[in-house]
């Protein structure tokens, strides 16, 4: 087929803006917290009546471990599919005081050119940049020039337990041949970047138990406490700089080539920002800004999140804690297995004589890359010139946990409609009209170039 005219849908974008703004502002009004359950769904039928509303299909489907999923899809001519990834949950990570921001966190106002509300760039100005981009073909009076499926999911517990399931169980309706992942933004130079990958987790808890209940601590010189034995295992586990020294941990982590090096040598860091926000004068090791950029992306981590164990209330007590637990959080990097990694950890508390610590798997996903020479990346970039008039930025890398390896079988290019300015999570939380336009513009150029790519 030759390559479809955007003209049209591009200027149904500017003259129905307006309207797609008014739209995202009512669903950033809708509290969608996982604590919320009955906002939570809410919210996915405000979305799957705004998909219907613009021509397309959807399905509002519960699931297992999760809030209900909107499935979704808009047909289109030929024989390509996109599949787009999205979550409208909100409050990813902690979201500060509602006190600080400057109109409610749910009144989803516009300031200044800016639309200010929680979630509204992680992730709901994706959400309905996704939907209105394939409305804009509707409104020229158009058929999209590829078929558009769109995942919306609710997450009720951060690590997505449900999405595996879910995505093998619907694996034929969510057949693509690329898909646009929901996380990125646009850098201070206003320049897209293009994200290509994200870490895998695996997250534990250990648990120590020495004795049936609390005793006595005058019997400590006769009597193990669980406090000293999960401290000691977790001593065995890492240096107090962070250094993981268990044997085999990072043995299957893919380094960088020379090209994804370079390329990373183009993403913008600022380590100032960094450092004075965690008020220390030196990262770990002494790292400058540029080695610092390639390792918060490329070397794997053990985080000890959490400690509990004993009697902390604000007295004298005199006991030998009984049990005692710790949570681990493990991002991985491309090339890692979370169950290998797991037996490393295993051998390594056995050959260090705490093999009988309890371990509980509470969360694990695979980490997952998209080469970056994948003909899709490059239609992406191509794409993203065009609309935003500036070089993108290729980040093979990125330091962000997640899902991607369920649908690890296309490739995978992260893009979206917010800047590293967004606040994203925290108080004022904003996207700029202007960037939400060409986000939706940009992803109406991609379905174009997909339905004549070889």
């Amino acid at each position: 087929m030759p390559k479809p005219d955007t003209a049209a849908a591009l200027a149904a974008v500017d003259a129905h803006f307006d309207e797609f703004v008014e739209e995202l502002q009512q669903l950033c009004r809708i509290r969608s917290r996982r604590q919320e359950p009955e906002q939570m769904e809410a919210t996915a039928e405000f979305i799957a009546g705004s998909v219907r509303r613009w021509g397309g299909e959807a399905e509002i489907i519960p699931w297992e471990q999760s809030y209900p999923y909107v499935l979704a899809e808009v047909p289109g001519e030929g024989d390509k599919a996109l599949l787009h990834f999205t979550h409208y949950d909100v409050e990813v990570e902690p979201a500060g005081d509602d006190a600080d921001w400057i109109s409610p966190p749910y009144a989803a106002e516009i300031h200044d050119g800016r639309l200010y509300a929680r979630g509204v760039a992680d992730d709901k100005g994706v959400v309905m940049s996704r939907i209105h981009a394939a409305a804009a073909w509707k409104l020229a009076g158009l058929t999209p020039p590829v078929t558009n499926r769109i995942i919306f999911e609710g997450k009720k517990w951060l690590h997505s337990p449900g999405l595996g399931s879910f995505v093998q169980a619907h694996a034929d309706r969510l057949a693509s041949d690329a898909a646009l992942w929901e996380n990125s933004w646009l850098d201070g130079e206003d320049r897209l970047l293009l994200k290509l990958a994200e870490k895998g987790v695996l997250y534990l808890r250990l648990t120590a138990q020495t004795l049936p209940r609390d005793l006595t601590s005058q019997n400590t010189a006769l009597l193990p406490a669980a406090t000293a034995r999960l401290a000691a295992a977790l001593a065995q586990l890492q240096r107090p700089d962070g250094t993981v020294t268990i044997p085999g941990f990072a043995d299957d982590a893919r380094p960088p080539t020379d090209e994804e090096r370079a390329l990373l040598e183009k993403v913008a860091f600022d380590g100032d920002f960094l450092r004075k926000r965690a008020q220390v004068d030196r990262f770990t090791g002494d790292l400058d800004d540029q080695a610092a950029a390639v390792a918060i992306r490329t070397v794997p981590t053990l985080t000890v999140a959490g400690f509990a164990g004993g009697d902390m209330r604000d007295d004298v007590t005199l006991g030998i804690p009984s049990t005692a637990s710790a949570k681990l959080e493990i991002r991985l990097v491309p090339g890692q297995d979370p169950d290998r990694v797991l037996g490393c950890i295993r051998d390594h508390l056995a050959a260090t004589g705490v093999g009988d610590l309890r371990i509980e798997v509470m969360a694990t996903s695979r980490p997952n890359l998209t080469d970056h020479r994948d003909p899709f990346v490059a239609l992406v970039a191509d794409t993203a010139r065009r609309v935003y008039g500036t070089e993108p930025v290729i980040e093979p890398y990125t330091q962000w946990i997640g899902n991607q390896g369920v649908i690890a079988d296309r490739p995978i290019v992260g893009v979206g409609v917010s800047r590293a300015d967004s606040g994203v999570d925290g108080p004022n939380e904003n996207i700029r009209l202007d960037d939400y336009k060409a986000g939706i513009k940009h992803v109406i150029e991609v379905m174009a170039a997909l339905a004549v790519a070889e």
